[in-house]
């Protein structure tokens, strides 16, 4: 069986996305909180299917749910989810932070 874990960024992420999301509409962060899970559940299944990332990490792949990416590093056990994010971000930015802490 094949498992997905969240970096504690990822965690935080997904709870800053949710909590904004809750204050308009509570059934939709639901649904996207849900959607999020399924699909890692699928990944970490099939660990090489998400798009690559190359370019922002070395061994980074994401794929897209609405209008968030779910950045993760593939394993023989399954992904480890490294950030979720807008995909109207400036990626670049995004990871060359990430690199400097």
């Amino acid at each position: 069986m094949s498992y997905y874990s969240f970096s504690d960024q990822a965690i935080k992420d997904l709870d800053e996305i949710c909590n904004y999301i809750a204050e308009g509409n509570p059934k939709a962060a639901s649904r996207l909180f849900d959607e999020i899970r399924k699909k890692c559940k699928l990944a970490a299944n099939f660990p090489n299917m998400g798009k690559s990332y190359d370019k922002l990490m070395s061994n980074l792949r994401g794929f897209i749910v609405n209008d968030y990416i779910i950045f993760y590093y593939p394993s023989d056990e399954g992904i480890y989810v490294l950030r979720v994010v807008s995909g109207y971000r400036d990626l670049e930015s995004l990871f060359s932070d990430e690199e400097e802490t």
